[in-house]
């Protein structure tokens, strides 16, 4: 059989079941990446502003429950999310006593890992998928090569029609192979790179967030000293 009009789907009809297979892999792990791309994305336009919006906080004017406040109005933001933590599991319950600088700051840093590794989730298969694609691609490729060698054998002739059924799977295995490995690498550099800087904003974030609050409470101890006669 050769391919019809040479079009796409008609070398997909010559291609053996072997072909066909890695196809419809490859088909899959296109169709999910780009799932995948499109809900980073969509994290990305919703956390953006908000952790720009957040990152802007004054320190000078440090207050717990300001800060708290500040939080509500950015609500997809990483460092408000953690924060919102901190400030419940921590300060609204220890009181004054739990206003620790060095213990905030890592339950605060813990708790942006934790949101980190959420916006992380999935990543993993844009890594796998641009770095098997090309390798399935290449296996749809050799197959389609040894596919056309074997016809030549089997018909004792080397003319079009007897090798562009092997051909077509290896153009197109290479073809659909690029497809899915080259979108999924350039997302996944582009988010990894976003995280990383998130993740730096995120940990200056706490670490102003530490000093503010140990700066804090001196305040308020000192104050407390001054009104004991």
């Amino acid at each position: 059989m050769t391919p019809g009009g040479g079009s796409f789907w008609d070398l997909v009809q010559v291609a053996s079941p072997f072909a066909k297979f890695i196809l419809a892999v490859l088909a899959v792990m296109s169709v999910v990446s780009w799932t995948i791309i499109i809900d980073k994305f969509l994290l990305i336009a919703r956390v953006r502003s908000a952790n720009k919006g957040m990152a802007r906080y004054r320190w000078s004017t440090f207050d717990p429950r300001a800060l708290s406040s500040e939080a509500r109005r950015y609500p997809q933001s990483f460092m408000s999310r953690a924060y919102m933590f901190v400030h419940r599991d921590i300060i609204e319950r220890g009181g004054e006593g739990a206003m620790d600088g060095e213990l905030i700051g890592r339950e605060f840093a813990r708790s942006v890992a934790e949101e980190l590794n959420r916006a992380e989730r999935f990543l993993p298969f844009l890594a796998t998928c641009s770095s098997a694609g090309p390798f399935l691609g290449l296996l749809g490729t050799v197959w389609g090569i040894i596919t056309a060698f074997q016809r030549i054998g089997v018909w004792g002739s080397a003319n079009i029609a007897v090798v562009a059924p092997g051909i077509a799977e290896a153009l197109i295995a290479t073809a659909v192979g690029l497809f899915s490995a080259i979108p999924a690498l350039v997302a996944y550099n582009f988010f990894s790179n976003w995280l990383r800087k998130e993740a730096e904003r995120a940990e200056e974030f706490g670490s102003d967030l530490a000093f503010a609050v140990d700066r804090y409470a001196k305040g308020k101890q000192s104050a407390g000293s001054r009104v004991i006669p």
